[in-house]
């Protein structure tokens, strides 16, 4: 199928579908939208100013001091391409067919917004289901359409990944021994306590065992466990349990089961980066878009007249990229 103008203008359909958003899809506080003028992500990760000079007697020298470096990652955006098919079939219904036979223009404004409607909110989940892979491994494993696995590293230093010795589920009592030691290594590494601490409601469910274990004879629920967490200069929970279908109907969790990942207060950690499309590219020749508003998902129609087709296609580019692998420490195998 080649390009077809569908409508008369796609530019508001293009902006309108690069706002719309599930709002279930809530990891994007973490690592939110943002457009690049780029094919590339780039960590650019700076070097945090964590280091003082003596003090200094009079007419003494200054302290010379390191500069902090900047680490330059590069790579690839991925491509993220749903398309909606309108099929022959679909196409002959009454109202099309009428307007058709009357010679009439056909008005395909309802179908375009509506599957343009589809294709964002599919990117929007391409996206959410890689971020939920970074905020709990590091990394993102992308599978290409051939099953090939191709992984991005962000670079979690190896001590903020922690393994649990022996699962939560089975031994409550080591819940808050292990939160304060994972705690310390995110104090150690971020160099500030952790704003939150990100994990799935069966997670939640144990630690509020565990904490019934503690004081058998206290009620325990939210308020109990929040003022227990923030006595021991631990963060509060938040909880995430939205899960996805796959092509082949299998539902599977964003964030997964059994991990909890410290996030530092300021809730963001990196960026999801949204770049140019040689589609955006062909939008701003046509003078559809302006040149500044290529970046971000972009969406075209499609037709051919033998059969007779007709699609809407939204391309995007992008990957969600922890900058500040610093601030973050992931706990796993807290499910047996």
């Amino acid at each position: 199928m080649q390009m077809m103008d569908l409508v008369p203008d796609l530019r508001p359909v293009i902006l309108a579908a690069r706002q719309m958003r599930d709002e279930r899809n809530t990891l994007a506080r973490f690592l939110p939208n943002v457009a690049v003028q780029a094919i590339t992500y780039r960590l650019g990760r700076r070097q945090r100013v964590d280091q003082t000079v003596p003090v200094r007697a009079f007419d003494a020298p200054a302290t010379p001091i390191k500069r902090p470096g900047v680490v330059d990652v590069r790579g690839e955006l991925p491509a993220v391409t749903p398309i909606v098919d309108l099929t022959e079939t679909d196409l002959n219904i009454e109202f099309i067919l009428a307007q058709q036979l009357a010679g009439q223009q056909v008005d395909w404004s309802p179908w375009v917004n509506a599957a343009a409607g589809l294709v964002s909110l599919a990117t929007d989940n391409t996206y959410e289901l890689m971020r939920g892979q970074a905020l709990s491994t590091g990394e993102v494993t992308l599978t290409a359409e051939d099953g090939t696995e191709h992984g991005v590293d962000f670079e979690v230093p190896a001590e903020n990944k922690i393994t649990v010795d022996t699962p939560w589920s089975t031994d409550p009592t080591a819940v808050f021994t292990d939160l304060a030691a994972a705690h310390e290594v995110f104090v150690d590494s971020s160099g500030a306590d952790a704003g939150l601490a990100l994990t799935t409601g069966k997670v939640y469910r144990t630690m509020l065992n565990a904490l019934a274990v503690k004081y058998p004879n206290a009620p325990v629920g939210a308020n109990e466990l929040n003022a227990y967490l923030a006595n021991q200069n631990l963060p509060s929970v938040t909880t995430y349990d939205r899960s996805l279908r796959d092509e082949a109907g299998n539902r599977t969790r964003i964030y997964p089961e059994g991990t909890l990942t410290f996030l530092p207060s300021g809730d963001a950690i990196g960026r999801t980066e949204l770049g140019v499309t040689q589609e955006a590219v062909q939008q701003v020749q046509n003078r559809v878009l302006a040149a500044q508003e290529a970046p971000g998902m972009t969406i075209i129609t499609l037709g051919q007249d033998n059969p007779v087709q007709r699609a809407v296609k939204g391309a995007s580019v992008g990957l969600p990229v922890i900058q500040d692998n610093e601030d973050i420490v992931i706990l796993s195998g807290l499910i047996a």
